[in-house]
């Protein structure tokens, strides 16, 4: 829920709802839990608050067997959702019992301190963001690895989560060089770099703190003219803005102004001398058919990531945060759902405060980057992309889900069903939204099918 077109909405619904919530206060879950589904137990001391992170200990139960213990830092996720939604997503990082942090793997996922508990509320398939990072992981480009959880906080049952990876410069996450505040040589400051476009952490989702310090702006505005007013922001991400140092902050500066620079010129698609000498074009293409496939308004725009390692080029990804996608209701700035492209969502919502970079309708004009977009999608439409493929992926995770009664669990703990949760979802079961998810999926590849060579 991050369009800024439905704030004001937003702000009516929560107020209108603020007496009227639809979480069971007095819920009795009748559903048994299933053995099979791991169940996170977290009790902190004080109230768990966006910052700062709170001590408290987690322990994972499958069965009847303590699998997993852990002292952790926990704290809330997400802007308009953590304001307007009763169940609250969470970020932790496991300690030791000094309270440094301690990496470890959990679930047989990638060794790490640093996890996200994921409450899906308004989307009722539960499986948006978990879907979509599976098909990313198929076909070649890391999203988030996942789990399935169910999650207990201070004596409260709080339903379904999805256990995921936080991106983050690791050899199993996001692989990039380390690069430390002292490194400042010439051969090192060329990566590994993460930044990403979205609003600053922590604040009112109606506006965010760009600062020098946390982030810098594009010399360009979103039509591609030069400007200081109403330009993308590149936060750093990593180095983090408290580690990165003066060295490293203008050389990827310079890097991101020197590639823009190119793909407004008018030789941009020279291959010296235009963009192709500044990034990766197969992390783009991908970037593009994974945004546009389940159609994500947030795409480009917020929650994107890019990222830059030693001597190589400009990469797009991972793909993160897919909550309001797949034809979800919320459509683009009129309200209304359609096939179209988000990559042209500044004509549809040219009001809204962050709008799609120009890079994307410039690199459409060029026939190089046209051919091999519409190969690659060509390509994996038979195989990983395929009518079929994405028919099993949500069948799969719908049925494990289902078949451990953490569905049920879940909406007998919030009981949303038969309401709408503004902007995101419908009135509806879980199973029509997953009916709907499936042939909207299947609907929309088809129509990419056609557009896609006429772009």
């Amino acid at each position: 829920m991050k369009l800024t077109f439905f704030l004001p909405l937003l702000l009516l619904w929560g107020l209108l709802n603020c007496n009227n919530s639809h979480q069971n206060d007095n819920f009795v879950i009748r559903t048994p839990r299933s053995p099979q589904t791991p169940y996170f137990i977290i009790q902190s001391d004080k109230e768990i608050v966006d910052d700062p992170k709170r001590t408290a200990n987690l322990k994972i139960v499958l069965g009847d067997s303590v699998i997993f213990q852990s002292p952790i830092g926990i704290e809330l996720r997400g802007a308009s959702s953590q304001l307007f939604y009763d169940k609250k997503s969470y970020g932790f990082e496991l300690r030791n019992e000094k309270n440094d942090s301690k990496a470890a793997s959990i679930l047989n996922l990638s060794k790490n301190s640093a996890w996200i508990l994921h409450g899906p509320y308004g989307d009722k398939t539960l499986l948006r963001n978990a879907v979509a990072y599976k098909l990313s992981n198929d076909i070649g480009r890391y999203a988030s690895r996942t789990e399935f959880v169910e999650v207990e906080i201070n004596g409260k049952f709080m339903g379904f989560y999805v256990l995921m990876e936080k991106l983050k410069q690791d050899n199993d996450r996001i692989k990039l060089s380390k690069l430390s505040k002292n490194d400042t040589s010439a051969n090192k400051i060329t990566g590994g770099y993460i930044i990403k476009i979205d609003k600053t952490a922590g604040n009112n989702p109606e506006e965010s703190n760009y600062t020098e310090e946390n982030s810098f702006a594009s010399q360009f505005d979103f039509k591609g003219k030069i400007t200081t007013q109403q330009t993308p922001h590149f936060l750093y991400e990593y180095p983090k803005p408290k580690n990165i140092n003066s060295i490293q902050k203008t050389y990827i500066q310079n890097y991101i102004h020197s590639f823009e620079k190119a793909l407004a010129s008018d030789n941009f698609k020279d291959e010296q001398k235009g963009y192709r000498s500044y990034i990766d074009v197969d992390s783009f293409v991908d970037y593009f058919i994974l945004t546009e496939l389940f159609q994500n308004h947030d795409g480009y725009r917020l929650s994107t990531y890019l990222q830059k390692d030693r001597d190589k080029k400009l990469q797009m990804g991972p793909i993160w945060d897919i909550d309001i996608a797949f034809g979800s209701d919320n459509g683009f700035c009129d309200g209304m759902n359609r096939h179209a492209w988000v990559y042209q969502y500044n004509q549809y919502c040219s009001e809204d405060t962050w709008l799609v970079p120009f890079w994307w309708k410039r690199l459409i004009t060029d026939e190089y980057f046209k051919q091999k977009l519409v190969s690659r999608w060509q390509t994996l439409r038979t195989q990983e992309l395929s009518d079929n493929q994405l028919y099993k992926v949500v069948s799969t995770y719908n049925e494990s889900i289902t078949n451990r009664n953490m569905v049920a669990r879940n909406f007998e703990r919030w009981n949303i069903l038969n309401h709408r949760i503004t902007p995101n979802s419908t009135k509806g079961s879980h199973e029509k939204e997953i009916s709907r998810m499936k042939q909207w999926l299947k609907e929309h590849a088809h129509w990419i099918d056609e557009k896609i060579g006429t772009l």
